[in-house]
């Protein structure tokens, strides 16, 4: 079995994003929702609309993950995506309390195997390979990295235990350009 990994490149995230918009408006919602906030899949799949709303006016999501220590980190969704999110909710004119991805059969929440095999078919289809589930949250990690979110900040807020655990999630472990020198001229 493959590892999983980071979608590392812009375009094959936009490679994503049309693979997923062709099928379903909620597919697409759920990768990008899920690759801007680094929550785990399980938080994701039982998200409800007010958690949602709040998420998007107060920029937390403390009262979802409490498992973790990153009640001071606050995540900006992009504003695209925020009203997106919000278009969808009132499309689907739906309530506070209603789980945002529902599965389209039995309006219940989305099976952790359905959206599997739906990230799955769209890496397939965008040419993409080594993606799971576990690769929306590494995407976050790998980008916020990429955009100088220092790495003690992303282990917190990904509940990790250590600095290395955190960049062999993100796949940096083995890469020289993040190798730190030391140099002292005593």
């Amino acid at each position: 079995m493959n590892k999983v990994e980071a979608i590392k490149f812009n375009d094959d995230i936009v490679k994503m994003y049309e693979a997923l918009k062709i099928k379903s408006e909620r597919d697409y919602l759920f990768f990008k929702l899920a690759i801007h906030s680094g929550l785990k899949v399980s938080e994701l799949l039982t998200i409800t609309v007010s958690q949602v709303n709040r998420l998007i006016e107060k920029c937390t999501l403390s009262e979802m993950c409490k498992a973790h220590f990153h009640s001071l980190i606050k995540i900006k969704l992009p504003e695209t995506l925020s009203k997106e999110l919000l278009q969808y909710i009132e499309d689907r004119s739906l309530s506070n309390e209603d789980v945002l991805f529902q599965s389209l059969r039995t309006n219940q929440v989305l099976s952790r195997q359905q959206a599997y095999r739906i990230i799955h078919q769209a890496s397939i289809e965008a040419g993409i390979e080594n993606v799971g589930l576990t690769t929306l949250r590494k995407t976050f990690a790998y980008h916020a990295y990429q955009k100088g979110i220092p790495i003690p900040v992303i282990q917190k807020y990904l509940g990790h235990q250590s600095a290395i655990e955190t960049l062999n999630f993100i796949g940096l472990e083995n890469e020289c350009e993040h190798s730190i020198y030391i140099s002292l001229q005593l």
